[in-house]
């Protein structure tokens, strides 16, 4: 899930304003309340967009006790939807963190795809130049089974590159995340 950090981070923005006024990708079909149609009761996880502006909305994730509000920026790349997602509640010195999901569909059903962690890992570790990015350690006394935390460091242009050239690289692309309107 988006609130328990799946997914890749990058420090900037995926979309830039220029992209976002020139495509108009705005979906009336995204707002209300959605969730897994597979998890029930006190499993599940309800995802709710709220619009703010043109192109952005209000995010909220709630799963158990836990809520998460984000920034969401739908936009298209090649024709291709995308929602860049950006942690409402930021600490004063906690560095922000952008989520990209892939939009596969709005409707009957929305569907929604990550840049898969493990995949960029892997392939920053065999070719450290294939995008901008640094390693963050894991923080002292931490469980090492995670290790270290690779986030993006490239500016739009290049993110958008980057996203661009793995497009149909199905490994690049992490688990299908199914939500259905409430």
């Amino acid at each position: 899930s988006l609130a328990s950090g799946e997914g890749v981070s990058s420090l900037r923005m995926m979309n830039s304003c220029d992209n976002s006024r020139r495509k108009r990708a705005r979906i009336p079909a995204l707002l209300g309340a959605w969730s897994d149609p597979k998890r029930a009761g006190d499993d599940n996880e309800t995802w709710t967009f709220a619009k703010l502006e043109a192109q952005t909305y209000k995010l909220t994730v709630q799963e158990k006790e836990k809520r998460s509000e984000y920034d969401a920026h739908l936009f298209t790349l090649q024709e291709h939807r995308f929602l860049d997602c950006l942690p409402r509640e930021r600490t004063p010195y906690q560095t922000p963190s952008h989520v990209l999901l892939r939009v596969e569909q709005i409707q009957p059903r929305l569907e929604l795809r990550p840049l898969d962690y493990k995949w960029l890992a892997e392939l920053v570790g065999k070719n450290p130049k294939a995008i901008r990015h640094v390693i963050v350690p894991q923080p002292v006394g931490e469980d090492e089974k995670d290790g270290e935390l690779v986030v993006l460091t490239a500016d739009t242009a290049e993110l958008q590159q980057f996203v661009i050239k793995h497009l149909k690289l199905t490994n690049a692309w992490g688990e299908l995340m199914v939500k259905t309107r409430q």
